[in-house]
């Protein structure tokens, strides 16, 4: 049935959005995306960050990938991919796609020690392991309005938790540190990655630990 996939892709061509493949290297340009505004009214956050979307028979898009929709220069996560079938073939796809909401300055660093250079003494500090752009949707209101609350042992009272949907090829680590900004940050507190293929939801938690900062190897004091 190449055929009638090529048929459908024609629709594609003439009324797809245009889209492309930003964490490819190089980025991979000409994909076309058919979509619909999720029909959750009541919902005003799914209806901003998901769409239903369909994709044709030889799309070189896949789960886990993030594309860029060049009319609104918005990037979206691919959540899955289904077939469409006919006769046993192919000839077209059926996604979801989960809108990016974090800023594209938003990076990933891990707590590490190192030695000073001049003391010799051993410091805490923080290493980058994925630079900007890291993509991903801060989900806490997709399933409901009220944030997570999560208790902390010994009678200590509880910390505020968000979920953070990431693609996996991130490689993301409990105990690293998501920096959205100078001022706002957060530990990646438990991964879960059974959820959807090719990504990965993270508990995001408070962090309060106060660690100097130490980029490639080079140690930056606090204050």
């Amino acid at each position: 049935m190449a055929g009638l996939g090529s048929d459908i892709a024609e629709v594609y061509t003439e009324l797809g959005a245009d889209a492309s493949i930003v964490n490819r290297v190089p980025v991979v340009t000409g994909q076309r995306v058919l979509y619909d505004i999720n029909a959750q009214a009541t919902k005003p956050f799914i209806r901003e960050h998901q769409l239903d979307a369909s994709l044709p028979y030889d799309t070189l898009i896949t789960t886990n990938d993030v594309i860029m929709m060049t009319a609104t220069d918005r990037y979206y996560m691919v959540m899955n991919k289904t077939p469409e079938l006919f006769e046993n073939e192919v000839v077209e796809w059926s996604s979801v796609l989960y809108l990016c909401n974090i800023p594209l300055t938003a990076h990933i660093v891990r707590p590490v020690e190192v030695r000073n250079a001049a003391t010799y003494n051993m410091i805490s500090g923080w290493h980058v392991v994925v630079d900007a752009p890291i993509y991903g949707l801060l989900s806490e209101r997709v399933f409901g309005s009220e944030v997570k609350q999560k208790s902390k042992e010994g009678g200590q009272f509880p910390v505020w938790a968000i979920d953070f949907i990431t693609p996996k090829y991130y490689e993301i680590k409990s105990l690293d540190r998501l920096i959205m900004s100078e001022t706002e940050y957060y530990k990646i507190d438990v991964i879960e990655s059974f959820n959807y293929p090719g990504m990965n939801m993270i508990l995001l938690t408070e962090d309060t630990r106060e660690i100097s900062d130490v980029i490639d190897g080079e140690v930056y004091e606090d204050g």
